[in-house]
């Protein structure tokens, strides 16, 4: 066989190793939840441990192997160690999310069978005309030790889930409110256009993850 021939299937194996293992460094529960939580903000790791209900030392080996795979990146700021999410990760994401809910529908997170018939349905086209002309509210519920609530964006209302109750009179009642949390994977989201709704707000739930809602914002 031609010599050149063979450097280029030995390098094609290399390559189909080297996928394998990045894949390797994505199948974990625990790391999927990982990707889950660090698609919001970058965190330290003794958030993410308490995020994910893993020890610390157990979560920091998690990490080391998704750091040796590149798959995220880390800073140190003073005593504490912030790890990112590698942008092509957070694409992956949302694409993957994509992917397995059609080979297997019943991945999704069901919350009609919960909640009801709660999601909003308009296209992000549409709900960012609406935004823009101030007939809607976006509702960001996500807890605050995720990083969220440093933008000065007027078109985000940040009320944490768990300072709903207390915050009540900062929604307005005349518009609708898109609550969105970590994605379409996050229950907090479903959970507050519940308790919204139980309050007389006309409240929907945004199954889409803040990545996604920066683009109807800003975009």
């Amino acid at each position: 066989m031609d010599n050149k021939l063979n450097v280029l299937k030995e390098r094609q194996e290399d390559i189909f190793v080297s996928l394998a293992s990045l894949l390797g460094a994505m199948a974990s529960p625990v790391r999927i939840r990982l990707i889950h939580f660090l698609s919001q903000a970058p965190l330290t790791v003794d958030v993410m441990a308490s995020k994910v209900d893993e020890s610390i030392a157990n979560t920091s080996m998690h990490l080391r192997k998704m750091l040796n795979e590149r798959l995220v990146s880390v800073e140190t700021l003073g005593k504490k160690r912030l790890y990112s999410l590698s942008p092509a990760v957070l694409e992956f994401w949302e694409n993957y999310q994509d992917f397995s809910q059609k080979l297997d529908p019943t991945l999704k997170l069901e919350t009609r069978d919960v909640y009801g018939d709660i999601n909003w349905t308009n296209s992000l086209d549409e709900t960012k005309k609406l935004l823009r002309a101030g007939d809607v509210i976006l509702l960001d519920v996500r807890p605050r030790d995720e990083g969220v609530g440093e933008d000065d964006s007027v078109l985000v209302l940040h009320i944490p889930q768990a300072e709903l109750k207390s915050s009540l009179k900062k929604i307005s009642k005349k518009k609708k409110i898109l609550v969105f949390c970590r994605g379409r994977l996050c229950a907090l989201s479903a959970f507050s256009v519940n308790y919204l709704r139980e309050n007389g707000y006309k409240a929907y739930r945004l199954d889409i993850s803040w990545n996604v809602v920066k683009g109807v914002v800003y975009g």
